[in-house]
């Protein structure tokens, strides 16, 4: 009883395990991928700047199953979106090379939901 129990947790973390290790290998090319679009001009890390920080982005889709749907809708839909000065403007379109590749886009925004506080 005790060794399916260990077993089963075992085989229960493996995903887990499995996809930090991948987000891992792809926090470079999604800091690069936001640096190539200038993400980081509006949005801090842990900072607010015109748009929320990455960190307040996570808190507001922590938990949500389709988070990372959400946020690749809106890095590429050209939404409106109200600036910390109260003004409005159409968000900048996230490029990819090759174009429209969900994969990278996907792969920014689990790295901007993976952000956590110090």
């Amino acid at each position: 009883m005790k060794r399916n129990l260990a077993a089963n947790v075992a085989i229960a973390a493996l995903p887990t395990i499995f996809s930090t290790a991948v987000l891992a290998q792809d926090v470079e090319a999604a800091k690069a991928l936001a640096q190539q679009n200038n993400c980081m001009q509006c949005h801090g890390l842990r900072n607010d700047k015109d748009g929320p920080s990455f960190l307040k982005i996570a808190e507001k889709y922590q938990g949500k199953a389709t988070a990372i749907d959400e946020l690749v809708k809106h890095m590429t839909s050209g939404a409106e979106v109200k600036l910390a000065d109260g003004t409005k403007e159409k968000h900048k379109v996230a490029q990819t090379m090759p174009p429209n590749d969900v994969k990278q886009l996907k792969n920014m925004a689990q790295y901007i939901l993976s952000v956590k506080p110090k």
